[in-house]
């Protein structure tokens, strides 16, 4: 098929947008940028096919990406010769240019490129290429400047302006919380960017997208107060050159939170609520043997129907009886029957989940028969086997059940009702969330990320955790072969508001944020391991063994394939564990249950 004017025109139009975004970034002309690609591929008619390579630049000894062999000629000794030979493939025509201006600023020859007066004018950048011998013609620079000015570049050009560099730009997907982690749903947005300025509506998880100029600087937020009915400011996010998109997590300076003007009841009935007829808890079943697991929060699991009555005392809440009973202040709700805004009173009797019940019934479900059978030295039961820890997946909460309860989890605000000692009322605010960002690291999870074998490839994913991780070099920062363990646990706390250390270093959590309450495993909490024969790791506790034995994961850069998974490793290698020192725990977070593994193993190597 001939090679028209219009395939001109196209090609033109295709590379425009991703020479605007180098220009951008680096300060260089764009117009030469496309007068180059023009002159030497035939206005992209000798383009090599299914590459990207505009310059056709060969894969010499320094290339680590993608190639390909291909047969064309080359003069040797004056002579017309064919060989085969292999070239660079990439991903993108960004990627293409991006290469082109990396050989042009670590070459020696070409340093006049970047003389102030020259650079970003096309005439002189074109004149020094001829200078530097960047090309034998001596019309080499009046050819490239015809180019640029010439009828067939500029309706090329227009081409492209008429489509728009949307899709070109780096995405920044930005998540809007307010003062108390929630994601404000939609919320209006303006952003502003070098002068720039848009309004956007956030989502109902509070994201929304902007483009960005790759150039970098600043991108500034204002968002509307509902309430105040006033646009506030919130922190600007700063941003280094950009090739690639990135995530982002604002905070906004206020929260909202449900609440009532139904008065506070002095008296209550004297019989314990009675839990919504549609679902009875006793009839709900046991999350290892159903594969249904409880929302964050709630008590189910074996033994969830057992219960036991309590009556509430004067000055007493809903969180401080959870607290007392080893249960969370939901599962309670759930049980009698009450919606938020929660209220309880005096002298009323409530259900309450008899945890203690429940924890006796798991261990009888995973007692061993072996070990019942012959029993235990200077014992008269046997002893849970080994393989009650269920190491390998068997057993547990399924990671299909686990995945759904965490995304359940949403994050928001309860007010819960009562009287104090006084008798006078009084409103509680409560968090809902447990570690709002198991849900994200479940996320990543279930995207299956995990490092890629093959020279010169890299999971986009992991290089994305390394933007949490600013004091990494920037070499370490583009390879996935870097640990990142540190880096996922950094990306995952960012992406619900909370600070992690910003460092790559697993070791550095060793007294980052607080310690949890005894240094006793907590959901979401993240644990600091170290292995007997050297090296850290760090990771996110999931869950933990019927006997307490083995600790649950979920982390970046476990098993042999050093990928986002669920493990399991021995508490004994625990050095800590440690929360955010903004997080609001409750009791309930230390209410573990047994979780399977996906295999991955925990050792030294597995993890670096």
């Amino acid at each position: 098929m001939a090679y028209t004017y219009e395939d001109k025109l196209d090609f033109i139009a295709n590379l425009y947008c991703p020479a605007r975004v180098i220009a951008d970034q680096t300060g260089c002309s764009w117009e030469i940028i496309l007068a180059q690609a023009a002159q030497e591929t035939g206005w992209g008619e000798k383009c090599l096919p299914g590459t990207y390579n505009i310059f056709n630049i060969k894969a010499d000894k320094s290339w680590k990406g993608e190639s390909k062999v291909f047969h064309v000629w080359e003069k040797k000794d004056g002579k017309k010769v064919w060989v085969d030979d292999a070239f660079r493939v990439y991903g993108s025509y960004l990627e293409s240019l991006n290469d082109r201006m990396k050989f042009l600023r670590t070459n020696p020859r070409y340093a006049g490129l970047e003389k102030p007066g020259i650079k970003g004018n096309y005439k002189k950048e074109a004149q020094e290429l001829l200078d530097s011998s960047y090309a034998t013609d001596e019309n080499y620079a009046k050819l490239l400047i015809e180019i640029v000015e010439g009828p067939t570049m500029k309706r090329g050009i227009a081409r492209a302006q008429k489509r728009g560099c949307g899709p070109v730009l780096p995405m920044v997907e930005v998540f809007l919380l307010d003062g108390a982690k929630v994601a404000i749903k939609k919320a209006n947005v303006q952003v502003r960017q070098d002068g720039k300025q848009a309004e956007v509506e956030t989502d109902d998880h509070g994201r929304f997208v902007v483009r960005v100029a790759p150039k970098g600087g600043e991108i500034q937020f204002k968002v509307f107060d509902k309430d105040k009915n006033a646009w506030v400011d919130v922190d600007p996010i700063k941003l280094d050159k950009l090739l690639n998109d990135k995530t982002a997590t604002l905070i906004a300076p206020t929260f909202t939170a449900q609440t009532s003007t139904r008065e506070h009841e002095k008296t209550a009935p004297a019989k314990p609520a009675a839990a919504p007829a549609a679902k009875p808890p006793a009839a709900k079943p046991p999350a290892a043997a159903s594969g249904a697991a409880a929302k964050p929060g709630q008590a189910a699991a074996p033994g969830a129907g057992k219960f036991k009555n309590y009556t509430v005392r004067k000055g007493e809440s809903l969180a401080s009886i959870a607290s007392d009973h080893s249960t969370s202040y939901q599962a309670i709700a759930e049980a009698n029957g009450i919606s938020s805004p929660y209220i309880i009173r005096p002298d009323q009797v409530l259900r309450i989940p008899d945890v203690k019940a429940r924890l006796a019934d798991q261990e009888k479900r995973h007692a061993s028969p072996p070990a019942a059978a012959h029993g235990a030295p200077g014992a008269g039961a046997a002893k849970p086997a080994a393989a009650n820890d269920h190491d390998g997946g068997s057993g547990g909460i399924t990671l299909a059940s686990l995945g759904q309860a965490l995304s359940n989890g949403s994050t928001y605000l309860h007010t819960v009702f009562f009287r104090n000692e006084e008798q006078h009322p009084q409103t509680d605010l409560m968090h809902a969330s447990r570690a709002p960002w198991m849900k994200f690291a479940q996320e990543e999870f279930e995207k299956g990320v995990k490092r890629r074998t093959g020279k010169g490839k890299h999971d986009a994913r992991i290089l994305e955790y390394f933007t949490a991780t600013p004091s990494l070099d920037k070499k370490s920062a583009s390879v996935d072969e870097t640990p990142y363990c540190a880096a996922f646990v950094n990306w995952c706390l960012g992406r619900t508001g909370y600070k992690g250390n910003g460092s790559a270093l697993a070791v550095s959590f060793a007294k980052w944020g607080r310690p949890t309450k005894g240094n006793k495993p907590a959901l979401g909490a993240v644990a600091l391991i170290k292995f007997p024969g050297g090296g850290h790791h760090v990771t996110f506790v999931a869950g933990i063994s019927p006997n307490g034995r083995l600790i649950a994961t979920l982390g970046g850069n476990q098993g042999d394939n050093h990928e986002v998974s669920h493990s399991r490793c021995p508490k004994t290698m625990v050095v800590t564990y440690r929360y955010p020192s903004d997080y609001p725990d409750y009791d309930d977070d230390y209410v573990l249950h047994d979780v399977e593994s996906d295999h991955a193993p925990m050792t030294a190597s597995s993890t670096h």
